[in-house]
């Protein structure tokens, strides 16, 4: 499958995480397992998953005991952690992504440790508590940081808040623009409107890095001034920059 730009990728992933939300015990296995596999080969989406260990990590190193050595006071003492909806979806997360390691994969593996931790009589009932307690609140937690997150590290992806930011600072800046009817300027403005699209797919490192090399070329060739080359990328992203060294 081709990369996906953060658009395309909110709507496969609605769509896959609501098919196993409904789905029974029988395909559960599979429909996991096709789950992870697109989230690690999308790079947005496989970034946001490198976010969720980074920022978990001390969930994870807690939850890194050979499973032969987990008592019960190992599970109670995990529970007891998981005190925020949000650590609830790193919970989910992790615990679906070691199941993910292990193979041979069976028609129930996703479900075979569900009674130590949240009990449950039969298959079908641990199939519910699976959804309520791992896999929902990890789909939420993916979903923020697709909607909320700030962009902190380069290697980040914007998220929809941080777009629509980025979006009115470009709209802002085509309203100020003094933009006349020369060739130079049309060439000016179809480049600042091309930016809008590149937030949607690009990572924050390289689409800075698009950007400056954009209006570097304009000002080399002389269509625009190095300066304001310099000022309407200061104004895209939102800070100062070096441009020209």
């Amino acid at each position: 499958m081709r990369q996906l730009n953060s658009i395309e990728l909110k709507e496969k992933f609605d769509d896959y995480s609501s098919d196993i939300n409904y789905c029974d015990v029988d395909s559960l296995t599979i429909k996991i397992n096709q789950f992870i596999y697109f989230l690690r080969e999308q790079a947005i989406s496989r970034r946001i998953l490198e976010r969720i260990e980074e920022e978990f990590q001390n969930l994870k190193m807690k939850l890194n005991v050979d499973k032969y050595q987990r008592s019960g006071r190992y599970h109670q003492d995990i529970l007891n952690d998981i005190y925020s909806r949000e650590i609830q979806g790193a919970f989910g997360f992790f615990y679906i992504t070691e199941k993910f390691e292990v193979n041979p994969k069976f028609r129930t593996h996703y479900l075979d440790d569900i009674r130590s931790w949240y009990g449950g009589k039969d298959y079908n009932e641990q199939n519910e508590r699976f959804k309520t307690y791992f896999f929902t609140p990890f789909v939420e937690l993916f979903n923020w940081f697709l909607r909320e997150s700030e962009t902190i590290n380069p290697n980040d992806y914007f998220s929809e808040e941080s777009q629509q930011n980025i979006i009115a600072r470009i709209d802002s800046l085509e309203e100020n623009l003094s933009l006349k009817l020369s060739i130079g300027n049309q060439i000016v403005f179809e480049e600042v409107e091309e930016v809008k699209d590149l937030v949607t797919f690009l990572n924050k490192k390289n689409w800075i890095e698009i950007i400056k090399g954009k209006f570097v070329d304009l000002a080399l060739a002389e269509v625009i001034s190095k300066e304001v080359a310099t000022s309407i990328v200061e104004s895209i992203i939102g800070t100062k920059i070096e441009m020209f060294k």
